[in-house]
């Protein structure tokens, strides 16, 4: 089963063509070794026995374990999409907030996908300890809590940012995110400002790490207008492209 999992977040980092071909290959590598090892083994003779070997039983074997590596390379990728479909489908700080939990978790997820982290959701079939994310990225290790907020209570509190720093440093992590549809109180904040290895993300902040425009793909910026504060397309004048910050 660990190996299983391996296998599967190995697979979740590449592309799709990349992890559809790996069967393949596998099935390739296994064959050619096994039929040069029976080579060696019983040499150059035809005997029933290892043209049986060679013209059945190896590629049988060969074909089992690819087929295995096949479905978990079809799992990882359509897990992978699912989260970039999700990622687009919510670009606004109402939908986000309209999210069960779970969808909350898994969009936080597409976040972090989109800047070169590997996430792994957690607890999601019962309690958490405080983590709903595992990151990773090269040799860097992170958790991730998230918290789902509706206005008119949006508020995350100091509490349970000091609850999250104890797993962090129970944990012996050097990273931690906070990541919240709402906004952090004052003395949250500033709680954090304290914490070096602890980074708190709003809702707003959330839709500046999606960084696309809606209508050309390009890259958004925050700006100031009449409403406050908005993401505009870096391509204005020539996309009005925007995301609307606005709780």
């Amino acid at each position: 089963m660990e190996l299983v999992r391996l296998l599967e977040r190995l697979l979740s980092r590449v592309r799709p063509e990349i992890a559809l071909s790996a069967p393949i290959a596998l099935f390739l590598v296994l064959d050619g070794a096994a039929q040069l090892a029976i080579l060696r083994v019983w040499g150059g003779g035809q005997s029933f026995l290892l043209w049986e070997w060679s013209a059945f039983t190896v590629p049988f074997l060969a074909f089992v374990a690819a087929y295995l590596v096949t479905i978990v390379a079809v799992a990882s990728q359509m897990k992978r999409l699912g989260w970039w479909r999700l990622l687009d489908s919510n670009r606004s700080l109402d939908t986000i907030r309209a999210l069960p939990w779970r969808e909350f978790e898994r969009l936080v997820a597409a976040a972090f996908a989109a800047k070169g982290w590997s996430a792994e959701l957690v607890g999601q079939n019962g309690p958490d300890s405080g983590t709903d994310l595992l990151l990773r990225k090269g040799k860097q290790r992170a958790i991730v809590q998230c918290k789902q907020r509706r206005f008119p209570l949006g508020y995350v509190e100091a509490s349970d940012v000091r609850q999250f720093v104890g797993v962090i440093t129970a944990g012996k992590l050097m990273k931690g995110f906070f990541v919240t549809s709402g906004v952090f109180t004052p003395e949250a904040t500033e709680f954090a400002a304290k914490v070096p290895q602890l980074e708190l993300i709003d809702g707003a902040d959330l839709l500046v790490m999606f960084g696309h425009c809606p209508k050309c793909r390009a890259s958004v910026e925050p700006k100031h207008g009449k409403y406050g504060v908005f993401l505009s397309c870096v391509r204005y004048p020539d996309c009005d492209g925007a995301l609307n910050l606005a709780a």
